[in-house]
């Protein structure tokens, strides 16, 4: 049988790591102050020219089990939010293709399949 674990990826948009720390900062950070284990992913740059949110740095890393939960009441605190909010909200648009692919795409099909995202709202890929 398999482990159907909870789990969620989330992002921390606009937030770029301070000079000299890493990804196991942000782990020791979120394991410290809410008790929270992450699993940090990467750093990404959203677009250019795509306004106020273009050309951000987002933290995006991946939760599981109980800490769900509580992540989801400290996100708001800290500005965070689930992948699902992301691509729910139309903002998905922001990340180059291959941060697309690797994070939002299986969140867009599935908000589509349900009926919380149109086909207009899908990614604009290159190639498809």
């Amino acid at each position: 049988m398999l482990n159907k674990q909870k789990f969620a990826c989330c992002v921390w948009p606009d937030f770029a790591l301070p000079l000299g720390k890493s990804g196991k900062d942000l782990v020791k950070y979120f394991n410290e102050q809410y008790d929270i284990d992450i699993e940090y992913l990467e750093a990404v740059k959203t677009t250019p020219g795509k306004g106020p949110q273009g050309g951000r740095i987002d933290q995006i890393f991946n939760i599981y089990g109980d800490d769900v939960d509580r992540f989801a009441e400290v996100k708001t605190e800290i500005g965070a939010v689930f992948a699902t909010e992301i691509v729910r909200d139309k903002e998905h648009h922001y990340y180059n293709e291959r941060v697309y692919n690797m994070y939002f795409r299986q969140i867009e099909r599935k908000l589509i399949k349900t009926g919380e995202l149109s086909e207009s709202d899908k990614y604009p890929l290159k190639f498809d």
